[in-house]
């Protein structure tokens, strides 16, 4: 699920946005509707782009709404 990738990385797991990516193209397969907006997000190459739809998959799973403040503190894409 989409949420353990984010809490993994919370928890300090090592972040890898590539394999980030690949994780959730895995979860496409079972969800395709909620992982999609994701990983179009990700393709984009936008961060805001990422952080929209990672909160928004927060608000809509009804998650703990902490987790947002997390989101918005780190970088979900590849820093050049």
């Amino acid at each position: 699920m989409i949420i353990d990738l984010i809490l993994d990385r919370k928890d300090g797991k090592e972040y890898n946005a590539k394999r980030f990516y690949n994780d959730i193209m895995i979860c496409y397969c079972s969800f395709p509707d909620i992982a999609l907006p994701i990983a179009d997000a990700l393709d984009s190459g936008k961060e805001e782009d990422v952080k929209r739809e990672l909160k928004k998959y927060i608000k809509e799973q009804g998650y703990n709404s902490n987790i947002v403040e997390y989101i918005n503190s780190v970088d979900w894409l590849p820093v050049e």
